[in-house]
Parts: C-alpha cells; structure tokens; sequence
C-alpha cells in the first residue's frame, strides 16, 4: 500500500502559511500538511500600526488560524516543546501522541521580551510588536496633555526594521490632529549609529530627512538599560526624561531550538544554507525569523515576512520535487529546477498622512547588498493595503 509522506509545519506566520498552502496545492491528498502554532489566529504585525492609527480594531484583525482546515492543512494550536531531528519526532505540551515527520520545516518566529530591561513592565512600558498593547497605547497617547513620548530600540536585531519609524510618524499624526504635538517631544532611541543598519548611505539619509522634518528627535548608539519612573538611563550614562515609553523588544531564539541540536556554537539563529534553507539535517529546513543568513560581518538578511514568504516558496518547491520524483534522472532535472531564495523583499514605510515609502531590496546583490527608499506616496500606501488583504485571502 502506497503512504503518503507526512509534513510538519512549527509555526503559522508568513513562512508557515506560504508553505503550507503551496505544498497543499501541489501535492495530492495522500500527502499530509500539518501546522502546528501556539496561538488560535493570524495577524500581520503591519497591523498594529492601524490599530494605533485608529483605522483598526484588534479584534477585526485577528484571523482564525482554524481556516486551514477547510484548505485540507492539518492546524494544530499547541506548544511545542521537543524537535527531535535524529529521530524525526516532535512533542507538544497538550498532545500525548508524538507527531512523527517526513519533511519538517521550521517557521516559530523569535521570542520578544521587554523584561530584559529593569523597570520596563513595572512602569508600564508599551510593547509595539504586542498587539495587545496597542489599543492602550493609543489610549495614552491622545490622552497626553504634554511631555515627552520616548521610542526606544532595545536591541538589534528585530523583526521588520522600519517599523519603529513607521510608529513614530503615525503618533506624530495623531499628535498634531489633537492640536498637541508643540507640547508633546517624540524621542527615538537606537543602539546602532544609523536608524536602518540593514540598509546603506542613502536610505538612511532619506529616513533622517523624513523625520526632522517632523520635528522628531534622533538619539543613535542609544542603547536602554534601566527604566525609572520618569527617566531612562542608558548605556552612556545619559539619562532622559519620559512621559510614556514604547519599546521594540529583545528578540530571542525560542527556547525549545536550543536543545534541538539545530543550533550550532557560537550562534544566536539557526544557520541554513543561504539559497535552500536547509540545516544540517536531512529533510529540516528553517525559515524566517529563526533564522540567521549573514551577507557580511555587519549585514544580515533582515527579519521581516517578506523574506520568510520568499524562503517558503523556495523550501516547497524542494519538498514537491522530493516527493514526486520517479526515477534517478527525474530527481537530477527537478534538482536543476529548484527556486532558490534570492535575497530580494520589498516593504511599505508608512508615514502617517495616508502615504507610505517603497523599501525595495536585494541582498544578494553580488557587488553588496542594495536597499532603495523611493518617495512617499499615496500609491504605495494603498499597496501597502492590498499587500495584507491578497495575502490573507490566499492563505486563510
């Protein structure tokens, strides 16, 4: 009798859902699809910054992660708390059954946590990449008479680098359409010497520009250590003074990978090879966020869904060609035809009056890494829309 092979995905995010919905169209239903995610929805991180705008609610823009099953995906909420790759099993905390694996593609995400920094929760510091905190937030923030709203990047790197930027040229908005913001200073703290590492010269100049014509306050190789309850102190033993604070947090592997066996010394991510994904495993691959492909000692290709999106259209197609091999010199032909990641995404930067930038980028450039920040305008601000809405129709 003819088994089919049984898939494994650990993760509902971009990569996840990318994957889990090609290889379900391209592979018949013998094949078995299964996504395993701690949480019951989907929801983009772009999101939060329209909650914060007020163009969202939280719970509007929450997608069941449920809906895979009418595609014929296996979805499984649960967390997981062992990869066994020697012997291709996998445990959750809720499931006494093991699930056992033909092909496992790992897509968790990284772990954030703002705790690192003393006094960040216990004066109630805002979270931007926890959607729960934002209708809060939002609250604060139009609720502010005057002082000072500080931005503050705890550590490189974090998920979708413009993001930060993004947040603060939606509160600038909001702030001048209270007839507030002379009174009220925005501060944005980063660790690094330019507001886009990932990024080269130019890019990063038109962000600059784009922010002190806003009036919004630049502090680079910033880095926060502690939080008071009205100043923050730094790693340069400065310390400023706040009315609310809005933290991008620490970003870490999640635990369970680290006695997994996937993580090699010295390494913070996984390391995968840089155009298939593969680890060190047979038939593992590894994708998105928990990932790490450096381009050279100071870039590495940036955490954002649309490279995990990229990745998981080149692991499906080596995973299809896997399986529907016949012959010795079919599996050599389909070997040749493989999509390979190419190191390219692309990104809308909201400015906050109803336009948005176009971060176009190739990191495999073979004479360095290319990033273009092309003007704001109302155009790509709509794509930035239809970019959320094409996606959730297709995958959810």
């Amino acid at each position: 009798m003819y088994m089919g092979k049984k898939i494994i995905i650990l993760g509902g995010g971009f990569g996840g859902l990318c994957i889990s919905n090609i290889l379900r169209q391209n592979l018949d239903i013998t094949h078995e699809i299964i996504v395993i995610d701690k949480k019951d929805y989907f929801m983009m991180g772009l999101t939060n910054l329209w909650i914060l705008d007020g163009q969202r609610s939280l719970e509007d823009s929450k997608i069941p992660l449920s809906n895979l099953e009418s595609k014929g995906i296996k979805y499984i909420q649960d967390i997981v708390t062992v990869i066994d790759v020697k012997s291709k099993i996998i445990k959750t905390l809720r499931h006494l059954d093991l699930f056992k694996y033909d092909f496992l593609v790992i897509a968790l995400g990284a772990e954030l946590a703002t705790d690192v920094i003393p006094g960040f929760d216990e004066y109630s510091g805002f979270n931007l990449y926890d959607a729960e905190h934002i209708p809060c937030l939002r609250k604060k923030i139009l609720s502010l008479e005057k002082g000072r709203i500080a931005i503050a990047i705890m550590g490189i790197p974090y998920k979708c680098p413009p993001a930060p930027y993004e947040a603060t040229f939606i509160i600038d908005k909001l702030l001048r359409n209270a007839n507030r913001r002379e009174k009220i200073e925005i501060d944005i703290y980063f660790p690094s010497k330019v507001p886009l590492p990932v990024a080269g010269q130019q890019p990063n100049l038109d962000l600059i520009s784009l922010l002190k014509k806003q009036n919004i306050n630049l502090f680079p190789n910033f880095s926060l250590k502690k939080v008071n309850s009205h100043y923050l102190q730094f790693d340069n033993k400065q310390k400023k003074e706040y009315s609310i604070l809005i933290g991008i947090p620490f970003h870490f592997l999640p635990p369970v990978l680290s006695t997994s066996g996937l993580l090699e010394k010295e390494h913070n991510w996984i390391a995968v090879d840089k155009f298939t994904l593969k680890t060190k495993f047979n038939n593992v691959f590894a994708i998105g966020d928990v990932t790490e492909i450096k381009i050279n000692d100071v870039v590495s290709v940036p955490k954002a869904g649309i490279f995990a999106e990229g990745q998981a259209r080149s692991v499906a197609s080596q995973i299809i060609n896997k399986i529907n091999i016949i012959t010795k010199e079919e599996e050599e032909e389909k070997e040749n035809n493989i999509i390979k990641f190419d190191g390219k995404g692309f990104c809308f930067m909201d400015t906050g009056n109803g336009k948005a930038g176009f971060i176009d980028t190739n990191f495999y450039n073979s004479d360095g890494p290319i990033t273009i920040l092309k003007e704001p305008s109302i155009q790509y601000y709509k794509q930035k829309i239809n970019f959320e809405s094409q996606r959730i129709k297709e995958w959810l």
